[in-house]
């Protein structure tokens, strides 16, 4: 059975949005709002590279643990995925344009999303070729 090339995390929507501005009475704390503006940034080549790089590099040290029990249990309980690596959905829409893939309409800017990882391993190598020229 083939696997799913994305899986969708989290979306922004009204109703959590609404709960969680009135659990924090109208305020957001300074790093909530400065990771929030990290994820809907989009990269330059580098960086994007750097960062897909880094999640392919967990994935690989995640599916090397997954050959034994503890392995698997430690991925279950951090909520790493030997398969999958984890992407906000404006870096998502960056590397599937690298890889020539139209982002579907359901990719929202806010949404938290996993793409199987040799989509990203071929983000990769194409920006490997667009960096070195």
């Amino acid at each position: 059975m083939t696997k799913p090339v994305l899986k969708i995390l989290s979306g922004p929507s009204p109703t959590k949005n609404a709960a969680g501005e009135a659990v924090l009475a109208g305020t957001s704390t300074l790093l909530s709002a400065l990771g929030t503006a990290a994820d809907l940034v989009p990269f330059d080549d580098e960086g994007l590279h750097q960062v897909l790089s880094f999640r392919v590099a967990t994935a690989r040290q995640a599916q090397q643990r997954s050959t034994w029990f503890g392995g698997r249990l430690y991925n279950l309980i951090i909520g790493e995925d030997a398969d999958y690596v984890p992407l906000s959905g404006s870096h998502l829409k960056q590397t599937l344009l690298v890889c020539g893939i139209e982002p579907p309409d359901i990719v929202v800017n806010g949404g938290r999303y996993l793409l199987l990882v040799d989509y990203a391993r071929q983000a990769i190598d194409v920006l490997d070729s667009r960096i070195s020229k």
